[in-house]
């Protein structure tokens, strides 16, 4: 993943967005068509809004938006979670194959946990199918003699969920 340096995010944004673009990027693949998937959160915490946009076969963009003041205060008072930036709000998933074919939408409540909690609320809810969701982050420094250290993050994920078929399932 790219440094965010073009948006000049404070580092718990960067960090909750790039937890959004894994969390995208992992359920826009797994989704068999080809056209676009979206993330949205709108909320009341210190970041407001996340849109992450995920076009097969592998483009992706994303923003936020925060309040400077309010995530001050967060990173001060050491209540950076994901869930403490982003408050009580709702997430939006949208599926949209094409011109053709019509949009999918799931809004889920975002109710003080997780962007990962939320998602296997809406498994669980939504598509009855047993998953789980795992994401990991990373800010990376990397220092060269004589040079300016680099700032970057890294970051992966893993959505394991039982098959349709599975004679798990049917338990």
């Amino acid at each position: 993943m790219r440094s965010f340096q073009r948006h000049a995010y404070p580092a718990p944004v960067s960090r909750l967005l790039g937890e959004a673009i894994v969390l995208t990027a992992l359920l826009g693949t797994s989704l068999k068509f080809e056209g676009r998937f979206i993330l949205q959160t709108q909320t009341d915490g210190p970041v407001s809004m996340l849109v992450v946009d995920f076009e097969t076969p592998d483009a992706i963009r994303a923003c936020a938006k925060f309040n400077d003041e309010a995530v001050a205060e967060a990173v001060a008072a050491e209540r950076t979670s994901s869930a403490e930036l982003l408050g009580i709000g709702t997430l939006a998933m949208t599926i949209d194959q094409g011109r053709h074919m019509n949009c999918y939408q799931g809004v889920v409540p975002l109710d003080g946990g997780s962007l990962k909690d939320v998602v296997h609320r809406y498994f669980a809810q939504s598509e009855q199918i047993p998953a789980r969701v795992r994401l990991a982050l990373a800010e990376v420094l990397e220092r060269q003699p004589g040079e300016t250290p680099s700032h970057s993050w890294r970051a992966g994920g893993l959505i394991v969920q039982f098959l349709p078929e599975s004679p798990e399932r049917m338990r």
